[in-house]
């Protein structure tokens, strides 16, 4: 785990540390809570494809709980909830368009300006295909 709130000169100091010692060891894995010091330092040391960055669930949905609110708008919720669990691209999408429906238009538009550009990190759908040791999709038990 590396330590949050760190700048990524310090991440990238004890990422190449840590390669440099270790230079067989390549996580396939990275997750984060989408804190880009530590995000940019995992990208420049352990480049993609070689190693996958992945966003928390938990901190990506706490993200977007704190863009509107869940008791107003609690068929949004439970649809942002069934969303980034989807896999199927084209079921991702179709359910976009539902949650581009029925959510106000400041929601959207955050959603399209932090979140559509790097779907990649989060959504299901560029999550299949890990084995059952990869399947995590929180970093709350490192955290706790």
């Amino acid at each position: 785990m590396l330590a949050s709130e760190g700048t990524q000169e310090m991440h990238l100091f004890y990422l190449r540390s840590f390669r440099l010692k270790n230079p067989s060891v390549i996580p396939r894995f990275f997750m984060s809570d989408k804190d880009h010091a530590q995000m940019n330092a995992i990208e420049i040391v352990y480049p993609a494809p070689e190693t996958r960055l992945l966003l928390c669930w938990w901190h990506v949905l706490h993200a977007w709980q704190q863009h509107f609110h869940i008791n107003e708008f609690p068929e949004l919720w439970e649809d942002l909830k069934r969303w980034i669990r989807i896999d199927d691209a084209a079921a991702f999408e179709a359910h976009w368009v539902k949650i581009q429906s029925e959510a106000p238009t400041s929601m959207v538009n955050y959603l399209q300006k932090n979140w559509m550009n790097a779907t990649h990190l989060w959504s299901a759908v560029a999550r299949r295909g890990r084995s059952i040791h990869e399947l995590s999709d929180t970093n709350m038990l490192i955290e706790a």
